[in-house]
């Protein structure tokens, strides 16, 4: 009877801990996600003919200037405005349409999360038979 209420005792002892130890996992907080603003980068869209090509994501602001000096120098996008973008996500003023017809760049503030996937590197391994001949003399 002894060894009976021993394992009773453990058997809930062990369940309390069990639960007690679930319910603190249940309550962890999810990883903090890092801010990006005021991080010094934006995202450029990329536009042809109307259509989204891509997004170049996590350009830095001297890029993005240079970019907009560049390819759109007379829409009035400045470096003030781009710093205003990445700082507290204020608009772009003006439309970078490129020259002669090419692409139109929009200017964002990029977000987390916004991270392209990992490359999935398919790495092929080329393994030439050998082939050992042993001659028995």
């Amino acid at each position: 009877m002894n060894t009976m209420k021993k394992t009773a005792a453990g058997a809930v002892l062990g369940g309390a801990l069990l639960a007690a130890g679930g319910f603190g996992l249940a309550h962890a907080a999810p990883p903090a996600q890092p801010s990006v603003l005021n991080d010094g980068k934006v995202n450029v869209t990329v536009i042809v003919n109307g259509q989204e090509v891509g997004v170049i994501r996590d350009v830095t602001l001297a890029n993005a200037e240079s970019l907009a000096t560049s390819a759109c120098g007379n829409a009035g996008i400045t470096a003030d405005a781009l710093k205003a973008l990445d700082a507290n996500g204020t608009p772009v003023p003006g439309t970078c349409a490129g020259v002669d017809g090419g692409p139109t760049f929009a200017f964002a503030q990029n977000t987390p999360g916004e991270s392209p996937p990992a490359s999935s590197s398919s790495t092929t391994t080329s393994t030439t038979p050998t082939t050992t001949t042993s001659s028995a003399r």
